[in-house]
């Protein structure tokens, strides 16, 4: 376990400082493969990298295609307080992360998306 398995109400989303409607859903860890469903979307799944000797953690969420091959990564930095986790990313992908949890750009770097989420207790 990574301090981040569990069933993951997602809250809300923000993006460059304004929530996004409609976002809610649920993000289900169980390490190392994920599952996110946001809105109406399609439920979609992959597999889940989580480094918690950094500061802030890093957590990543990697799509890949039937053969194997990656198609798409979220590099993004993640907290948890109790049963309350955040995780910033850049949208656009990239090997950058976001240096904090705010989605405001900056001279030196673009508009984050924040994704709010609460454990679900069974």
């Amino acid at each position: 376990m990574n301090g981040l398995d569990g069933e993951w109400q997602i809250l809300g989303v923000d993006f460059a400082g304004e929530p996004l409607p409609d976002r809610t859903g649920r993000l289900q860890i169980i390490a190392p493969r994920f599952a996110i469903q946001i809105g109406g979307t399609p439920r979609e799944v992959g597999g889940v990298e989580y480094v918690s000797t950094q500061e802030p953690a890093c957590l990543d969420l990697i799509w890949r295609d039937s053969s194997g091959g990656e198609v798409r990564r979220i590099r993004a930095i993640v907290r948890r307080r109790g049963t309350l986790m955040q995780f910033c990313y850049y949208p656009e992908g990239g090997a950058a992360r976001p240096p904090g949890f705010d989605t405001l750009p900056t001279p030196t770097s673009p508009p984050a998306i924040l994704v709010r989420c609460r454990l679900k207790e069974f």
